[in-house]
């Protein structure tokens, strides 16, 4: 690299100049378009990096700091993903702030790290990445940040996979409901999980598993059956479990989707629940106090993880320097069991 370009401002053209392309391909490259090959992209991205080059889409003569909040996320088809951006845009506009949103199909590396150059340029104050932890995704991403990244909050994962998380607990959530189902008299409790390389869901068998260890119930591999977090998916886990694990009197599904699932085929077979069966759920979705009968489940508090995300992003930035209360690089949110008719057994 040339001395001059490191006593100066780097521009788009220094960018093409070092590549040995045209300043339209380097835009290209900042606009994540299609008609750019691999390699082009991986050498215009290396040299973007290694200049430091940060191309600005605000006009010049703008010297206040953006207003914008940046949203990588993923999954928006599933309930608690698509609440959890509700909380994040609530809690931006109640303090003024706008979101640019960032949708990727897939948690693939390239994608969400193109999504982060495109938010750069838009000088955003902070990124929320509110996409799931799934496998290693989080530290695949996190090895190859761009420099100069502006603050990045990571929402709903593993505290220990990034260095700034906002999470609910998710161990907890499992124990909770399971201990509730085990103080409700049931004895043979099953799980439909979510995704097996989701985080959340191995949060959630996890707590489940220790509940029952801990009250020295029964523990079977057979018990616990994987779902896509969709109501269909939680019927067909029922019905997995009828054959695999006919004995069972109660059932834990990750989310309440899935639960709804297993009322209603529970329901079409004649299966009186609460009383010979047992069902609960997570999330707390609107709609899960109106299911037959009203479902049982742990609530996560959308609103309050998207206001400590936003609050937490502009304490990194050094907009509000004084708010203590998130100052702590982790910050996990309890999550509260709903009780409802659905494990209401014995009119307890």
């Amino acid at each position: 690299m040339t001395q001059h370009l490191s006593q100066k401002k780097v521009t788009i053209k220094d960018v093409a100049r070092e590549c040995n392309v045209s300043i339209q391909t380097v835009s290209r490259v900042l606009n994540n378009r299609s008609d750019v090959s691999d390699a082009t992209r991986d050498k215009v991205q290396a040299v973007i990096d290694g200049l430091g080059y940060q191309p600005s889409i605000i006009a010049r003569g703008m010297r206040r700091q953006s207003d914008t909040l940046g949203v990588i996320i993923s999954g928006l088809r599933y309930t608690g993903v698509a609440t959890t951006l509700n909380g994040v845009a609530r809690a931006s506009e109640e303090r003024g702030f706008t979101l640019i949103l960032k949708e990727t199909s897939s948690m693939d590396c390239r994608d969400v790290l193109s999504f982060i150059h495109s938010l750069m340029a838009h000088q955003v104050r902070g990124i929320i990445c509110a996409a799931p932890q799934v496998g290693s995704n989080w530290t695949i991403l996190q090895q190859s940040l761009p420099a100069k990244t502006p603050p990045l909050v990571f929402l709903k994962g593993n505290p220990l996979a990034a260095p700034v998380t906002v999470s609910i607990d998710n161990y907890a959530a499992g124990y909770k409901i399971t201990r509730h189902l085990i103080d409700r008299g049931y004895t043979r409790i099953a799980h439909i999980n979510g995704p097996r390389d989701w985080w959340e869901s191995i949060e959630r068998e996890r707590g489940w598993r220790q509940a029952l260890i801990e009250a020295g119930l029964p523990v079977h591999d057979r018990a616990v059956v994987a779902g896509d977090w969709s109501p269909a998916s939680g019927r067909e886990s029922y019905l997995r479990l009828l054959k695999g694990y006919p004995e069972m009197d109660a059932v834990f599904a990750a989310n309440d989707q899935m639960a709804l699932g297993v009322l209603h085929e529970a329901g079409l077979r004649g299966v009186n629940v609460p009383e010979s069966l047992g069902v609960a759920g997570m999330d707390d979705i609107p709609e899960s106090a109106f299911f037959t009968p009203a479902l049982t489940t742990i609530r996560q508090n959308f609103h309050q993880l998207g206001d400590l995300a936003v609050r937490k992003l502009l304490y990194l930035a050094g907009t509000t320097p004084d708010d203590e209360c998130v100052a702590k690089d982790t910050i996990i949110i309890q999550p509260e069991v709903i009780a409802r008719q659905s494990t209401n057994r014995n009119g307890e």
